[in-house]
């Protein structure tokens, strides 16, 4: 089974992400995989106040903010595992700004970034993946927001498209959809 939960930055997408995936995990394995690279105190207190809201819930945490596919082959109990992806909004960052990726077109980057998600999906028991949601126009975007919003909006049409349940944030409520 896999889930996308989607929102805006704020909107409650981890808590419902972690709800998830301990429903789903039926008290087996389940891994945290955490994106982000904490820029400074805010980047700190962010991960602090996520790793507080995880305390209790069982999930082993592994960093990883680039190429996450290659937890496949390195994380035995993986196939029997629930895995929480958080976050894509992270990763596209990491990823479109990683050197080895220096020179990809949008199109290649993209499907490079969502067949590195879906090969976690493929391998893992159940994914939750969480991703934000960006308005694409913004006159106060540069040119490195914009690409970066673009990637965004690429990755979740692909990810819409490949998993099972697509969780949506509107007008404060959860609307589920199921393929």
């Amino acid at each position: 089974m896999t889930i996308l939960v989607v929102g805006t930055p704020n909107s409650g997408k981890s808590e419902k992400a972690e709800e998830l995936a301990v429903k789903l995990s039926e008290g087996g394995k389940k891994y945290y995989i955490a994106t982000m690279i904490p820029f400074g105190e805010e980047g700190a207190q962010r991960v602090k106040r996520h790793l507080e809201r995880r305390d209790g819930k069982g999930f082993f945490t592994i960093e990883k903010p680039l190429r996450v596919q290659e937890l496949v082959s390195s994380v035995p109990d993986f196939p029997d595992s629930t895995c929480l992806l958080e976050c894509m909004s992270n990763l596209i960052g990491n990823e479109m700004h990683d050197e080895n990726n220096a020179g990809m077109s949008d199109e290649a980057l993209a499907d490079y970034i969502t067949a590195s998600v879906n090969t976690i999906s493929a391998a893992s028991k159940n994914t939750v993946i969480v991703t934000n949601h960006f308005p694409l126009e913004d006159e106060n975007y540069d040119e490195d927001t914009k690409r970066y919003v673009k990637l965004i909006d690429m990755v979740n049409s692909r990810l819409r498209a490949a998993e099972d349940i697509v969780y949506d944030i509107e007008d404060g409520k959860w609307v589920k959809a199921v393929k």
